[in-house]
């Protein structure tokens, strides 16, 4: 595995308000994030959605489970846990990293915003649980 990788998966699992520099270190300048609520371009403002990530969430933690390599495309399952109120809440997702100039250039998460987030709102949430159950 890709030094880059590897210490790239290290900053998400060890991530904290504090460590956010670390993960910033493996980008490529002109760093690419793409997910269901976001597509942010540059460090700076992937910087600020981190911060603000924990402005609105208590405690999250992301847990690698599976890493699948080849040449600069690597696929990472992952595990996502985090508290609001307090409830505690969780989902699995996949993200896809493209590797440039041996830095994470792209960043594309690939997960189901529809059980994992609108399913816990209140008043709409109890369509989207019946719509995913």
């Amino acid at each position: 595995m890709k030094k880059i990788v590897k210490q790239y998966v290290k900053s998400f699992e060890q991530l904290k308000l504090s460590t956010i520099y670390k993960l910033i270190e493996c980008l490529h300048e002109n760093f690419i994030f793409i997910d269901p609520f976001n597509k942010i371009k540059g460090k700076e403002e992937f910087k600020n959605l981190l911060e603000k990530m924990f402005t609105k969430i208590k405690n999250p933690k992301f847990k690698i489970l599976v890493i699948m390599e080849k040449k600069d495309l690597v696929l990472v399952k992952w595990n996502f846990e985090y508290r609001i109120s307090k409830k505690r809440l969780g989902f699995n997702g996949i993200s896809e990293l493209l590797i440039k100039k041996n830095l994470i250039y792209k960043h594309i998460d690939y997960w189901d915003s529809g059980k994992n987030v609108y399913s816990n709102l209140p008043l709409i949430g109890s369509i989207f649980r019946k719509i995913h159950n």
